[in-house]
């Protein structure tokens, strides 16, 4: 099993009677399904701030945000990482792998602002992507309270 892996299961394994994330249940949620809002909020959802959140947009910027980190942090592939079904643990509703959606991935993709993931542009991003920052570092035992529990890092 891969690093990641390992620890997102650990994680998930300390913190299961946790409330942790996003609760579906206390988040007003608009979803959209038109092709090009999915697009639209995906795009904004890293510099986003709204009260609302946008499904199945911002589902489809965590799967690239964690995708990229998990390439970043643990030399993990983009797009092997983009389309593992188990990549946000079966945690989101409205998350498809890659290869189910391709295309829409690959127009994201193509203009996402992966700029904003470097720590020198934190003073850019919206309170959204920062919760998502905050939750990924949790969830891969990459913060000090998760150093604990880690295995070493590999690939």
């Amino acid at each position: 099993m891969k690093d990641w892996k390992v620890r997102q299961k650990i994680y998930h394994s300390i913190n299961n009677q946790i409330g942790f994330g996003d609760s579906l249940l206390n988040e007003k949620i608009i979803e959209e399904f038109d092709e090009e809002k999915i697009v639209l909020r995906a795009l904004q959802y890293p510099q986003d701030s709204t009260e609302e959140l946008y499904y199945p947009g911002k589902s489809f910027a965590i799967a690239i945000i964690y995708a990229f980190l998990l390439e970043k942090n643990f030399s993990t592939d983009f797009y092997e990482a983009l389309d593992d079904q188990d990549l946000l643990f079966n945690n989101d509703p409205y998350f498809v792998p890659y290869s189910q959606a391709q295309t829409l991935y690959d127009r994201i993709i193509k203009k996402f602002p992966f700029d904003l993931l470097l720590s020198n542009q934190a003073a850019k991003r919206g309170d959204h992507l920062n919760k998502t920052l905050t939750y990924f570092d949790k969830e891969f035992l990459l913060d000090s309270e998760g150093g604990k529990f880690a295995p070493a890092r590999g690939g």
